[in-house]
């Protein structure tokens, strides 16, 4: 198992671990998503380090090529010239430059597979990163709903409770005691006009007595 899927589980475990505790879990996870973005830039800078010195293996080994046919030429160039001394020192050059050519070729070909390895990694955690980024997005808006539909819930639930049910029906008896009232003073209004009535009827005619005091003179 790579180091890079090592980290993601290792990532993963602590996410799954900590949200059965966490208050919000939605908080959690964008921290999460940050402890990981933090994660593959360290990543990142490593990965470029071995890659650079892939390429930096690579330019040794052309370059100790190209020095094995330098000295080529060299020791076809003295053997011309019938300086068989001088030809022994350039192959000699040569064969030192064979070798580490045959060495640093061995050692391009093993990080060349790694560096391949750790660039496969390394997008197989950007797609972890990626998934968890959309997982995230989905859960917050699972968790927003769900949390819009408890306070629904508990409002629904609050207002069906019993202490709910009493107040109301205090409510009601005060507003029935009200309208009782409010009957009752209208019925002593009637009464009340039905006296004035008959009082009316033996109330004093001023205007006619008046008239009685106008005949008798």
């Amino acid at each position: 198992m790579g180091i890079f899927t090592r980290m993601s589980n290792m990532v993963k475990a602590k996410v799954n671990t900590t949200l059965d505790e966490a208050e919000n879990p939605i908080e959690l996870l964008d921290q999460k998503l940050r402890d990981m973005d933090e994660q593959l830039s360290k990543a990142k800078l490593n990965s470029a380090q071995v890659l650079g010195n892939v390429h930096a293996l690579e330019k040794n080994m052309n370059l100790a090529q190209k020095e094995s046919a330098d000295f080529e030429e060299k020791i076809k160039l003295a053997l011309a010239k019938g300086n068989e001394e001088l030809a022994k020192r350039a192959l000699s050059k040569k064969v030192d430059s064979d070798k580490k050519y045959a060495t640093l070729k061995a050692t391009f070909e093993t990080s060349k597979v790694q560096a391949e390895t750790l660039k496969k990694n390394l997008r197989g955690l950007q797609d972890e990163i990626e998934k968890t980024r959309n997982y995230r997005d989905e859960a917050s808006a699972r968790y927003s709903n769900a949390e819009a539909s408890k306070t629904v819930n508990e409002i629904l639930a609050d207002v069906k409770t019993k202490s709910n049910t009493i107040q109301i029906d205090n409510i009601e008896r005060n507003i029935a005691k009200k309208e009782a009232l409010a009957q009752g003073l209208g019925d002593l209004r009637e009464v009340d006009d039905f006296d004035s009535e008959f009082e009316k009827l033996d109330a004093v005619d001023l205007d006619l007595e008046l008239e009685k005091y106008r005949s008798a003179k």
